[in-house]
C-alpha cells in the first residue's frame, strides 16, 4: 500500500474513498456515430454506450494509466493504445503480405470482465490480492471495463496478452505474423486461414467472440487494406478516400454547402486530410491547399490549413477505421 500510495501520488485514504465510491462515479450515454457531412451514401449511425467516469475518477485513472501501465513494456505485435505507436507500426508488420486476415473481437470492451481485469493485477503484474482488488475496482465498471476510461486501452490490452500464448504460438509455429490494434486482429503469411479455428476456441475459451461479418481474408492480387492503408511495396491511400475528399472538396468551390453547415463541414475535411498525412505527405498538402482555396472562395478568412489542420499527432491518426 505504501508503494501505491508512493506510485501515485495519493493516501490510501483517498485510493481506498475512490474504490468504494467508483461504481457510483460514471454518468453512462449513448454515442450515435454521424456520418461526416461529405459523405456520400453514408452507413446507418453505430451506437455505442460510453460510461464515462466523473472528472475525479477520471483522475486517478489517469494516474493508473500513466504511473501503472504505461512503463509496461509490451511485445511489438501489440501496437494499438501504445505512446509512441501510430497506425502505420501496425500495418509496417503486414507489408507485402501475400494473403491477409483480419479478425475482428465483437464487443470487446464490454465483454472483459472485472475478473479478467483483477487477473492482470494479480496474475500478470504480480500485485498482492489487497491491491489487485483495489486497482480493479478503480478501473472497472458494472463488472466490465468501462469505454472511456483513461486506463482502459492498456488494460484490454493487457487481457488481450494474457489471453492469446496459444494464438502466438500457432503464429509463431506456422510462420504468420501477428498483430492487434486493440480489438482489430491482423494475421498474414503465404496462408493464415489455419489460425482462424485457433483464434475462434482460445477467445471463446476466454469469454470473447469474434464478428463473423467482419472476418476478412483477403488473396494475391487483390487489394489490402489496413487500418485504412493500402498495403503494397509502399504504403497508400485508398482511391475511393482520396475520391471523397476531392468530392466533397468540389462541393466546397462550386457553392454547395449551406453558409451555416460551412464550418464543420471544412473542420471535418481538415480531420480527414490531417489522417492521410503519414500515409502521404504530398496527397495531404495538395488536398490541404484545394481545402483552404475553397475556403477562402466562400468569403471566409482562415489561416492556412496546412499549419492548422495537415500535420497530426498518434491520437488523431488512431481514429482511422
Amino acid at each position: 500500500m505504501r508503494r501505491l500510495e508512493r506510485l501515485l501520488g495519493l493516501s490510501r485514504g483517498y485510493i481506498r474513498a475512490a474504490a468504494a465510491l467508483a461504481d457510483g462515479s460514471y454518468s453512462p450515454f449513448e454515442k450515435i456515430s454521424r456520418p461526416r457531412p461529405f459523405q456520400r451514401n453514408p452507413a446507418p449511425p453505430k451506437r455505442r454506450r460510453i460510461d464515462n467516469p466523473s472528472t475525479e475518477l477520471k483522475k486517478v485513472q489517469s494516474l493508473i494509466a500513466r504511473r501503472l501501465l504505461m512503463p509496461i513494456s509490451l511485445p511489438s505485435h501489440i501496437c494499438g493504445g501504445i505512446k509512441g505507436k501510430r497506425v502505420l507500426d501496425n500495418v509496417t508488420l503486414h507489408r507485402n503480405s501475400r494473403v491477409l486476415l483480419k479478425i475482428d473481437i465483437k464487443r470487446f470492451f464490454p465483454s472483459i470482465t472485472n475478473e479478467h481485469v483483477y487477473a492482470v493485477w494479480c496474475d500478470l503484474l504480480n500485485c498482492s490480492p489487497r491491491i489487485s482488488d483495489l486497482l480493479t475496482k478503480l478501473t472497472t465498471f458494472e463488472r466490465h471495463l468501462p469505454q472511456g476510461a483513461p486506463s482502459s486501452t492498456m488494460l484490454a490490452n493487457l487481457v488481450l496478452y494474457s489471453c492469446d500464448a496459444a494464438i502466438r504460438n500457432e503464429c509463431r509455429l506456422r510462420n504468420i505474423q501477428y498483430s492487434s490494434w486493440i480489438d482489430d486482429l491482423a494475421f498474414s503469411s503465404g496462408d493464415p486461414r489455419p489460425v482462424i479455428s485457433v483464434v475462434i476456441r482460445v477467445l471463446r475459451e476466454h469469454g470473447f467472440h469474434i464478428s463473423r461479418k467482419k472476418l476478412e481474408i483477403v488473396g494475391p492480387g487483390a487489394r489490402k487494406i489496413l487500418n485504412g492503408v493500402v498495403l503494397g511495396h509502399g504504403f497508400g491511400v485508398p482511391p475511393d478516400r482520396l475520391s471523397r475528399i476531392r468530392s466533397a472538396i468540389h462541393k466546397l468551390q462550386e457553392g454547395h454547402v449551406p453558409p451555416a453547415e460551412i464550418e464543420s463541414y471544412v473542420r471535418s475535411l481538415r480531420g480527414s486530410i490531417a489522417q492521410i498525412t503519414s500515409i502521404s505527405g504530398k496527397k495531404a498538402e495538395c488536398l490541404g491547399k484545394d481545402l483552404e482555396a475553397a475556403y477562402k472562395k466562400n468569403g471566409v478568412l482562415v489561416t492556412s490549413v496546412a499549419s492548422r489542420g495537415i500535420r497530426t499527432n498518434n491520437s488523431e491518426f488512431e481514429s482511422v477505421s
